[in-house]
């Protein structure tokens, strides 16, 4: 699949250190100091063009998780097809210093995935399934 992708003036191309990688690595093309606790919107300079039928998900890179103490401020960013403007990180620092990242410095990827076509159906009630209602924590009661 082709995936087509622009860059702002100092951005940085998308980049996939192995063949076989799942993601394609972004880098950001201005500095960034993020505070301890805090959230700073984040540069990229990157423009893509996710074909329809397909969806683009931002995670940041497991270094940046493990070294920088960053994460995504929304866990996983979504980017839809049809949206073609600059992929922004919004960066939190859950560490306990500042980190200060540097123009240039490959921080997050890019996976895209097909989607299915899904429609929406209201229905009065859903059918009977094993878990039901169970929900967060059903799966860690213990059986003594």
């Amino acid at each position: 699949m082709n995936v087509n992708y622009s860059l702002d003036t100092h951005a940085y191309p998308p980049r996939r250190a192995y063949t076989d990688d799942a993601g394609s690595d972004l880098a950001l093309n201005h500095p960034a100091i993020i505070p301890a606790g805090q959230h700073r919107l984040c540069h990229t300079g990157v423009h893509v063009a996710i074909p329809l039928g397909h969806v683009g998900m931002i995670f940041v890179r497991s270094s940046t998780g493990i070294k920088k103490h960053l994460v995504l401020s929304n866990g996983t960013g979504i980017i839809d097809a049809g949206y073609t403007g600059e992929i922004m990180l919004s960066l939190h620092n859950t560490g306990r210093h500042m980190q200060t990242i540097p123009e240039g410095h490959y921080i997050a990827q890019l996976v895209i995935l097909p989607i299915p076509e899904i429609r929406l159906n209201r229905v009065d009630a859903l059918d009977t399934t094993q878990r039901g209602t169970n929900g967060i924590g059903s799966t860690d009661a213990s059986t003594a």
